[in-house]
């Protein structure tokens, strides 16, 4: 709607202006040095904006700056119903100055609905949201994502399980039946009772809309009147993180759940950041979208009311968010403050679910679920959320920093220099307290830390490792170098390039080719020999049948040639590109797995992969490789530095593995993707000797190359098989090759795994290598633990949760690799 308007300040010759209805309130919104009368003065139609509560909260607020901590007017503070009155008298009177100074005062008369807000959806929408009652503002059945949070039963719900399913998974789940209601809280903070303990005791308040003054204090008897009189879009709350440091009763009158009583960050004593509060308020107040902070996850507990919560995943930005993740380098935290500081001005929660939430589609809603009186909702490390109070509510929640969170605490502490002095007291009391945990905490500072010695990171023009992992994407950085590359290989260097992979190394590919970078962090020129040596073994060798499986090769060599003074050469490999329309098996399972179930939909009649020819498939193309020649000794050791045969009595296989038992409890310990309580007995799991893992004359010759990881794409039965960056080329045991294959191909189906090996061993079709099966699931899990990258490991917990739970190796064996 357009209103007419004089601005008598700006335009002494009372020149009529046109502006629009929310252009209008916004700007009176920015003012900063308004007094109410000369805001009077300017705008002859004020009475439209003086109903509206923002404009008076927004006056309140500056003479609140004012008054500051002033306790007897904050414990004397009377709401009036409205702003307006409030604003003109803030604290008690008598009943005859009541009726001689209030209710007689000129402007009262402002308060009457003006009816030009009939003619404004702008203003009748806030008008509608300020008088909304929420009491069945709950999800419509058949309406919300089809993933809904987890319910789960305290009574049943060991700590053990919370953490394999939820916490290490990073998982939301609801927890009701958690013995809540014995709690001192349950009683002393039910409304009628908490008014009565603590009616003169002063909280801390929040307006959500408040800006630089986002909080002021108030007694909870006045906070009381202002929920029964208000009727404000987003209604003040209390959210007070000193509630038990002030009264100790408070303090002990609720219990941290079971589950989450790990916190690392009680080390740091008085110095901790903020950490838990106390929520109380009405119905439409709550919390807009946003990250917890520090890479803290967090629990809720509801004393009286319910709340409705909405969730995304890390990955997932809610829509109608409009902020940048993106740094200056073109990396920045999701936990970093630019990020939660813009949060704050984002879209209410009621302004969201009326105006975003009916847009969109069913797989784009978020996770939703109403939590009742006593239930317990947690929220994990990294993910958004955003609630809304649908009563008048009391709860209570905590944010820690726990073995689960800690990567992203980390992330957090160590990437934000306003946070590094409290990363550096955290630093040193953790490794005091916790020394297995050095490794892991070391590795993050290697990787967060905002600096870096590396010269090639320094030459690309970044100060970090993650700022240069993320510059893989830019396409200003790598488009020239692309086409340089499709150049030399005498291709189209006008086709539209996009990035397909962000990973270890830069990749890129347009519709004939597909261009591999090979960065120096990830043993660069070894993989980029591996791989170009693999297709030229698989060229000249494999058999015809093969061939189509395989993309061609079409052209390889360094970037910058050794006349350059650049400290990396950046070698590369061109290949030819599959289909556009191909899909990965990756994507088409979307990296879920499928688990240690018997009952996997092997002909594709649920779903449209079929798992029984993704299974021979693998099986007939891995034998087919293993039956490859490979180099020889000499050749590899010239290349790759290795020892020879005469200068050692191992294969380069037993090399490679005796190299990895040496550094599986510091790369295990690094990772922490395995429990403290596993990772601790690894030394004393793995074998010896190489010898024990692999003994040519009990568990037959030694393959060909060696695969290692893989991936499959197709539409869908496999037709492709892309990567083979990691390949060893002087052979080994083909059982190592299984541990990828199983883990991220056949998802931990024990089913699949006794096709496979019945396929891979079977006689009839020809094949000339086989896997022993002496001490399978030993042997398995031994490769397993000495696998030389973490995303398979960190697989193999997404598809079996329950490895938490285990107290020994043994059992994680059988759990694993354990078949008839």
């Amino acid at each position: 709607m357009m209103i007419a308007y004089f601005d008598r300040k700006l335009c002494p010759s009372r020149v009529l202006r046109l502006q629009f209805d929310c252009n209008l309130h916004k700007w009176i919104l920015e003012q900063e040095a308004w007094e109410p009368f000369m805001l009077f003065q300017m705008i002859y139609f004020q009475s439209v904006f003086w109903h509206n509560y923002q404009i008076w909260i927004w006056l309140i607020k500056h003479c609140l700056d004012k008054w500051g901590d002033n306790r007897e007017i904050m414990q004397n503070f009377l709401f009036r119903g409205t702003w307006l009155l409030t604003y003109l008298f803030p604290t008690m009177l008598s009943e005859r100055e009541e009726k001689e100074k209030v209710w007689a005062h000129p402007l009262c008369r402002l308060l009457q609905f003006s009816e030009i807000i009939k003619h404004s959806h702008y203003l009748y929408a806030k008008w509608c949201r300020c008088n909304m009652l929420l009491i069945n503002f709950i999800p419509t059945p058949g309406t919300s994502s089809d993933s809904q949070i987890p319910i789960e039963n305290g009574v049943e719900l060991t700590k053990e399980k919370f953490e394999s399913l939820y916490d290490a998974q990073s998982v939301p789940v609801l927890i009701k039946n958690n013995g809540v209601e014995r709690w001192k809280a349950w009683t002393d903070w039910k409304w009628e009772n908490i008014l009565n303990k603590y009616g003169k005791t002063v909280f801390r308040v929040a307006n959500e809309r408040g800006g630089k003054h986002r909080y002021l204090s108030m007694s909870l008897e006045s906070y009381a009147r202002y929920i029964r009189m208000q009727h404000d879009e987003t209604p003040l709350y209390i959210f007070d993180a000193n509630f038990a440091d002030r009264d100790l009763e408070m303090a002990g009158a609720y219990e941290v759940p079971k589950y989450f009583q790990e916190d690392f960050f009680s080390l740091l004593s008085d110095k901790r950041p903020p950490y838990r509060w106390i929520i109380i308020g009405p119905a439409r107040s709550g919390a807009s979208w946003h990250v917890d902070p520090a890479g803290t996850s967090a629990w809720n507990t509801t004393i009286e009311g319910r709340k409705r919560w909405a969730l995304y995943p890390p990955h997932v930005f809610p829509p109608g968010l409009s902020i940048s993740r993106t740094g200056t380098n073109g990396h920045q935290s999701l936990y970093s403050t630019d990020v939660l500081e813009n949060t704050k001005d984002s879209a209410t929660s009621l302004f969201w679910y009326l105006e975003v939430y009916p847009q969109l589609t069913p797989e784009m809603r978020p996770l939703e679920i109403i939590q009742e009186p006593g239930q317990t909702i947690f929220i994990p490390s990294g993910w958004w959320h955003m609630v809304l109070n649908l009563d008048d509510t009391v709860a209570v929640t905590q944010n820690f920093a726990n073995i689960h969170n800690l990567e992203h605490v980390c992330e957090s502490l160590i990437g934000e220099k306003d946070r590094y002095k409290v990363w550096e007291a955290f630093h040193e009391k953790m490794i005091k307290a916790y020394p297995n945990l050095e490794p892991f905490i070391t590795r993050r500072i290697s990787i967060f830390s905002d600096h870096t010695d590396d010269k090639v990171i320094k030459e690309e023009g970044f100060s970090s490792k993650l700022d240069f992992l993320e510059g893989f994407r830019d396409l200003r950085i790598w488009q020239p170098r692309v086409i340089e590359v499709l150049r030399r290989c005498g291709l189209d260097e006008n086709v539209p390039i996009k990035v397909i992979s962000h990973g270890q190394n830069p990749v890129f590919r347009n519709s004939t080719a597909v261009i591999k970078f090979y960065s120096h962090l990830f043993n660069g020129v070894k993989t980029f020999y591996a791989e170009s040596r693999a297709y030229s073994l698989i060229t000249n060798h494999i058999s015809e049948k093969y061939t189509r499986y395989f993309p061609k090769l079409i052209g390889s060599g360094y970037l910058f040639d050794e006349s350059s003074e650049r400290n990396y050469r950046w070698p590369y490999l061109v290949t030819e590109a599959t289909a556009d329309s191909g899909v990965s098996l990756a994507e088409v399972i979307a990296g879920g797995g499928l688990g240690p179930s018997e009952e996997v939909d092997v002909d594709g009649e649920r779903g449209i992969v079929k798992w029984n020819e993704v299974t021979d498939f693998s099986a007939e193309i891995l034998n087919a490789l293993h039956s490859l020649p490979s180099i020889s000794i000499a050749e590899e050791s010239m290349t790759l530095d290795l020892k020879t045969a005469e200068q050692s009595s191992l294969h380069p296989f037993h090399k490679f593995i005796s190299r990895q038992l040496s550094r599986a409890s510091k790369v295990h310990s690094e990772w922490l993707i395995f429990s403290p309580q596993l990772i601790s007995q690894i030394s004393s799991y793995l074998p010896s000797s190489p010898l024990e893992l692999y003994n040519p004359e009990l568990d037959g010759p030694f393959a060909g190359i060696l695969h290692d990881e893989d991936e499959l794409t197709g539409h869908w039965t496999p037709t492709t098989i892309i990567d083979l960056g990691d390949s060893q080329l002087y052979g080994g045991d083909p059982l190592f090759d299984l541990i990828p294959i199983y883990i991220s191909v056949l998802g931990c189906s024990k089913l699949l795994l006794k096709r496979f090996l019945e396929k891979y061993n079977n006689d009839e079709i020809g094949n000339t290598q086989k896997i022993s099966m002496r001490m399978f699931k030993r042997r398995a899990m031994w490769y397993t633990l000495l696998w030389e990258f973490e995303g398979a490991v960190k697989y193999l917990i997404g598809c079996l949760p329950n490895i938490r739970e285990c107290k020994n190796w043994e059992d994680v064996e059988d759990l694993v690799w354990g078949i008839v």
